[in-house]
């Protein structure tokens, strides 16, 4: 249980990205009536870089306890920190300042013949250059590599990950499903929302976990 309440931070600032919910209320406005089938296509691609992420975690070896282990736990989060850190800054100092994800992608996709392929790779495209996201799906990947921690708990953690990182897909598509009479015209006001504030949104999320991690590796928490 103690492991569970050490992930859900990385979980829900995963489940916190402009990029992604943005590009998801996006393709719900701009395709109508094929919105839902386009979204399940975008958080399939989306879906395949997590599971691949999380595959890659548990081919790795598990950590022993010991006090080598611990200084290494450490290390790892200061650095996964520090990349968080990074990553704000750029988010601070990038010159756009519509939002975190390209105008317009919804129109050229439906445009395209092969539109399906399309929003698909989109959702992989997404995910791969989410690296707020991909950091982290790592950090908390790390929290469940003990070998102490059972084979229940390390199941149930990867699951609460990955949903996490897919909640601003499931959320929009979860909402769309069971309002589907004024579920759009609210999406439409979100999708505005996002691309006014967005980058500071996801500025917020990376300057939090960043100093959350931090404060772990220099024993802080």
């Amino acid at each position: 249980m103690t492991t569970l309440l050490h992930i859900l931070p990385f979980a829900l600032g995963a489940a916190v990205s402009p990029a992604l919910l943005g590009a998801s209320l996006e393709l719900l406005v701009k395709f109508g009536a094929r919105g839902v089938r386009m979204l399940l296509l975008y958080l399939l691609g989306a879906a395949v870089v997590v599971t691949a992420v999380v595959a890659l975690a548990l081919v790795l070896p598990q950590r022993a306890p010991s006090n080598a282990s611990r200084v290494l736990s450490d290390v790892v989060d200061v650095a996964l920190g520090a990349l968080l850190l990074v990553i704000a800054a750029v988010l601070v100092f990038r010159r756009s300042a519509k939002g975190p994800r390209r105008p317009g992608f919804a129109e050229r996709l439906s445009s395209s013949r092969a539109v399906g392929a399309g929003v698909l790779a989109l959702g992989v495209f997404m995910m791969v250059t989410n690296f707020s996201t991909l950091v982290l799906l790592l950090a908390g990947s790390h929290e469940l590599s003990p070998a102490g921690v059972d084979p229940l708990t390390r199941s149930i953690g990867y699951a609460v990950l990955a949903v996490g990182a897919l909640l601003p897909i499931l959320l929009p598509l979860g909402w769309v499903l069971a309002r589907p009479a004024g579920a759009m015209r609210e999406l439409s006001r979100i999708d505005a929302a996002i691309g006014r504030h967005g980058r500071m949104l996801g500025i917020l999320v990376s300057l939090v976990t960043a100093l959350y991690l931090l404060a772990r590796g220099f024993g802080l928490l």
